[in-house]
C-alpha cells in the first residue's frame, strides 16, 4: 500500500501538486522530478513507437493549446507490477494483485494450481466471455464497459470503432496493460496489431459480439 500511495502522489493526474501534473503544466522539469517519471515517460515513448502513434502520453489539445501530458495508460500496470514484487518476496505465497481488473498473478509452486481469471462480456458485464489460466503472469483488459469512452486513437483523436474490449495476457503487467490499450485504440486493427507483438496472447471482442483469439493456443478458453 505504501508503494501504491507513493505512485499516486507522484503520478496522479487528479492532484494538482503531483509531479506529473506540475510537469504537464510546465512548472517543473523531468530532471527535477523523481526518477520514476523519466522511466514512465520512456515507456510511453516506446509504446508510441510500437503502436505507430495510436498510444501516446503527450496528447494534442482539442482546442489547439499546448499538448497535454497523461501517463495514466502507462502508470497503472507499471505500478501494480512494481508492487507485486513486494508480495512475491514472501516465501511460498500465491497471490493475485488486481487494480481495476488489471492483475498480476503468481503461484509459488510451478506445479501449483493456476489462477483462473474471467474475461467479462463487454456487452453484458454479468456474464463471462472467456477464462484465462495463469500461474505466473499478467492479464489486462481495455474497453468502455466500466469507464465509458475514455480511450482515443491518438493518431486521429477519435474514439475507436468496431471493437468492444481487448484483453492481453503476458509475462509483465506493464506491457500487457499498454498493449491492451494500444490495440483497443486501433479499433478494427486491434487483432492484427496484437498478433505481431511477441509473447502475447489476447482476446478481442468486437462490437457485434464476435471474438478473435490471438497468440498461444489454449491460453484463453471461451465460455
Amino acid at each position: 500500500m505504501a508503494e501504491l500511495t507513493e505512485v499516486d502522489r507522484v503520478f496522479s493526474t487528479y492532484r494538482r501538486d503531483s509531479a506529473i501534473s506540475r510537469l504537464g503544466r510546465g512548472e517543473t522539469t523531468i530532471e527535477a522530478c523523481p526518477p520514476e517519471v523519466a522511466e514512465v515517460l520512456e515507456l510511453g515513448r516506446r509504446a508510441a513507437e510500437r503502436s505507430g502513434g495510436a498510444f501516446r502520453v503527450w496528447r494534442d489539445d482539442p482546442h489547439g493549446e499546448a499538448a497535454r501530458l497523461d501517463t495514466d495508460g502507462v502508470v497503472k500496470g507499471w505500478a501494480v507490477q512494481r508492487a507485486s514484487s513486494i508480495v512475491r518476496s514472501l516465501p511460498g505465497t500465491d497471490f493475485c494483485l488486481s487494480a481495476g481488473g488489471d492483475m498480476v498473478c503468481h503461484t509459488a509452486s510451478p506445479k501449483g494450481w493456476p489462477w483462473r481469471i474471467g474475461i467479462e462480456d463487454p456487452h453484458d458485464v454479468t456474464r463471462l466471455k472467456a477464462t484465462v489460466a495463469v500461474r505466473r503472469g499478467a492479464v489486462a483488459t481495455s474497453g468502455f464497459a466500466q469507464r465509458g469512452t475514455h480511450i482515443v486513437d491518438a493518431r486521429s483523436g477519435h474514439v475507436p470503432t468496431g471493437v468492444a474490449s481487448v484483453t492481453v495476457v503476458s509475462d509483465l503487467l506493464t506491457w500487457a496493460d499498454i498493449d491492451a490499450t494500444s490495440a483497443f485504440a486501433m479499433g478494427q486493427e486491434a487483432a492484427e496489431w496484437l498478433a505481431g507483438r511477441p509473447g502475447r496472447s489476447g482476446l478481442v471482442v468486437w462490437s457485434d459480439g464476435s471474438t478473435a483469439t490471438v497468440g498461444h493456443e489454449g491460453v484463453i478458453t471461451a465460455v
